[in-house]
């Protein structure tokens, strides 16, 4: 290394600056551990000499990931974000029309992802960058528990901040995040995608007014996310509990539940800290320093309203590109109608086997519908059920639109039920669980019907009702395709973010068509 070294440092001095870094990239390849923090560190300088910032800074990244707390990294990202502070103000003071900075930090993020709340936090930075904001997320990569993997491009800027088992802990991660929220400086700072670790990414960013987006009902239930409980015999159980109104009962239910709670959630509550004295009133700070709380339904609202300045009820939103007209079209008249099941069939929670006992109850009486399923491999699994595949996101409108009646059965408390909003986008009728924050997007009697949740009698009694007024359906459709263009786009809900953060200064783009 000696020769090698000396000779891309005197390029770097001497300003032959591709020779330097062509050298600096070959070391990088033999080398590891302090030497390899050195050379990736000389890398993100060269990088920075050549006017590439960005790649400078996931240099110095790098290096920190290499060797926790590399100081020469970790004073060259403060430089950089001090310049890039100082060049911010200065093209502000020249150009007026520079956007505001929106920071999005998340700890459990992954791209593509079928969670709801991912999806959200995807979408929402894309549609605040079309709309002029300058938008930086920053996410944590962890190999071990397979969080931070992107393998699609993001239609934004995003920086993965590399962990490993030597810097997986409170403290580094909350350095780590910190030093690269400093170096975008935003106006403002959304933390989500982290359920119980938002104290620890609230801490990390609470230099920046700051929102603590919920998705579900994280923090509120430190156990699911959903506060459900089985009981004996297999009775599910609706939890009444709220951590932020009481931790100590919250702790409790966690370790008496322990083993009714997923690996992920019992890993996430040790690096938050859950199990400490203390990580109750964190959390309470954590609500009480937030600029507000954007939550996905009035219930969500509710139940954090007391413990934070602002509540703001923002649903998830949704492309109306992806919802053309043609889709919402009348379902076309055939001997069977389809009944949609759009979930996770595996997943206890998402009620498939409840809908699977309506059918049997229904296919006793009368044999015109069949239920399809988005689970794999494709084929009929029994006289009225057909798995049709596992669907993307861009797929799943059209499947919709094939069908005649979503179903959504959750047995837990879904904050906003995506698919039930995807159902009234394809202008067709839901019925859903009278349970969480599905009352609040499926109107009774106008865009679908409610049924009780666990009650496979009742929702045969439901899928009966629809099944024999077409006609009631058709209007339910209208409705729904009325109530999603007036909701739930994200032309519309944007709007919002304005209020919350001033509109950016620059003129917004036109987002969509409406159809």
């Amino acid at each position: 290394m000696p020769e090698k070294y000396q000779l891309a440092c005197e390029h770097a001095r001497s300003g032959v600056l591709t020779e330097a870094e062509r050298l600096f990239q070959e070391l990088a390849k033999a080398e590891q551990g302090r030497g390899l923090s050195l050379v990736l560190n000389n890398l993100g300088a060269v990088k920075a000499a050549l006017g590439d910032s960005h790649a400078a800074s996931q240099f110095f990244e790098e290096a920190l990931t290499v060797t926790a707390g590399y100081e020469p990294s970790v004073q060259n990202l403060n430089f950089l974000a001090q310049l890039s502070g100082r060049n911010a103000e200065n093209e502000h003071a020249q150009n007026h029309s520079s956007a505001r900075r929106i920071a999005i930090v998340s700890l459990l993020f992954n791209w593509p992802s079928t969670g709801g709340g991912t999806v959200h936090t995807k979408e929402l930075a894309q549609f605040l960058v079309l709309a002029g904001y300058d938008v930086h997320q920053f996410y944590a990569t962890y190999q071990d528990w397979g969080i931070g993997v992107v393998s699609d491009d993001l239609p934004y800027l995003a920086t993965p901040l590399v962990f490993d088992a030597n810097t997986w802990d409170e403290e580094k991660i909350r350095a780590r995040f910190k030093t690269a929220v400093d170096r975008f400086s935003p106006d403002a700072v959304i933390v989500t995608d982290s359920w119980n670790t938002k104290p620890l990414l609230a801490e990390a960013v609470q230099d920046y007014p700051y929102y603590i987006r919920l998705a579900a009902l994280e923090c509120i239930c430190p156990l699911n996310n959903v506060r459900l409980l089985t009981g004996g015999q297999h009775q599910l159980l609706q939890c009444p509990q709220n951590q932020l109104a009481d931790a100590d009962a919250c702790h409790q239910c966690v370790i008496s539940n322990l083993r009714r709670s997923g690996q992920l959630h019992q890993l996430e509550r040790q690096l938050a800290g859950f199990d400490k004295a203390d990580y109750g009133a964190r959390l309470r700070v954590a609500f009480a320093k937030a600029e507000g709380a954007l939550v996905v339904n009035p219930q969500i609202a509710e139940l954090v309203r007391s413990y934070t300045r602002s509540v703001h009820v923002l649903p998830s939103g949704f492309d109306v590109n992806r919802f053309p007209a043609s889709l919402a079209e009348p379902a076309v008249a055939r001997p069977r109608k389809r009944i949609l099941f759009a979930g996770l069939t595996s997943e206890f929670i998402k009620g498939f086997s409840v809908l699977l006992q309506a059918g049997e109850q229904l296919w006793k009486q009368r044999q015109d519908f069949e239920i399809w399923a988005t689970a794999d491999p494709v084929g009929q699994i029994n006289e009225f059920t057909r798995f049709v595949g596992w669907q993307s996101q861009e797929s799943l409108p059209a499947l919709i639109s094939e069908c005649d009646i979503l179903v959504f059965p959750t047995l837990a408390q879904e904050a906003l039920g995506r698919t039930a909003v995807e159902a009234m986008g394809c202008g067709r009728p839901v019925i859903a669980s009278r349970l969480g924050g599905l009352p609040f997007v499926v109107e009774e009697r106008v865009t679908g019907l409610l049924c009780n949740p666990a009650d496979p009698t009742d929702l045969a009694e439901k899928c009966q009702q629809l099944l024999d007024a077409p006609e009631l359906c058709h209007q339910m459709g209208k409705a729904g395709r009325a109530k999603f263009l007036n909701e739930y786009t994200w032309e519309l809900i944007l709007q919002n973010y304005f209020e919350l953060f001033g509109p950016p200064v620059e003129a917004c783009q036109k987002l969509t068509s409406k159809n």
